[in-house]
């Protein structure tokens, strides 16, 4: 009898683990981008070595985007304080912008919605298994996305996780204005470091210029 309660009690241990989502950890995207449009090749070449991070824990995501030699743009999002600090450097210089979440919802405002359709069609990346979405816009626009439902993220703010895609996305196929680009997670840690606090910092760093939505939006971000 107690060998068939213990043994009862590590299947529903196992059980457990292998159903309990994963609330924190640093995922890593290569990025490879092509086009067969002659006036993207620029583009493609500069955007070698391109690379994508996404820190996250307690509802707090540090997302930043490396486009190879022409910018670095990193979005920290605080949906416990409705904070999103966005910092942005390279070629334009260093510039940063602290808004909320009402301010980035009222300027998602009268834009065209996504068709998004969940599919059965599924894939194993690094480990977890993906499902497929696709999200398509009345341009012709379209990205398909795989994403885990085994991993709890706070998409508030987050460019490249979208609320209308469940889970989190372990890989992105995106097609716009002639330009492919592929973001696949290459490797991930499921634990942070507890010291490193500097990550979600909210303040805006030394040497950076405060801008405003409106001044935001004049540059075309």
């Amino acid at each position: 009898m107690k060998n068939f309660i213990l043994t009862l009690f590590l299947a529903l241990s196992v059980t457990y683990s292998i159903k309990a989502q994963l609330t924190e950890g640093h995922f890593t995207y290569t990025i490879e981008a092509s086009s067969e449009n002659p006036d993207m090749q620029m583009v493609t070449g500069m955007m070698q070595g391109s690379t994508l991070d996404i820190h996250f824990k307690d509802k707090i995501t540090r997302s930043e985007m490396k486009m190879g030699s022409m910018m670095n743009i990193v979005t920290v999002s605080n949906e416990n304080s409705g904070e999103i600090l966005l910092l942005m450097s390279g070629m334009i210089g260093k510039n940063a912008i602290l808004m909320t979440t009402e301010e980035v919802e009222a300027l998602s405002e009268g834009k065209p919605e996504m068709n998004v359709e969940l599919l059965d069609e599924t894939k194993t990346i690094e480990g977890y298994l993906c499902k497929k979405a696709v999200l398509s816009d009345e341009n012709g626009g379209e990205s398909i996305f795989w994403y885990t439902e085994e991993i709890e993220i706070s998409k508030v703010g987050q460019t490249y996780l979208n609320k209308e895609v469940p889970g989190f996305p372990m890989q992105y196929d995106l097609n716009n204005n002639g330009l492919k680009m592929t973001m696949t997670v290459s490797k991930f840690e499921k634990k942070l470091d507890k010291n490193i606090k500097s990550l979600f910092d909210m303040n805006i760093p030394e040497g950076y210029k405060t801008l405003t939505l409106e001044e935001l939006e004049k540059m075309g971000m």
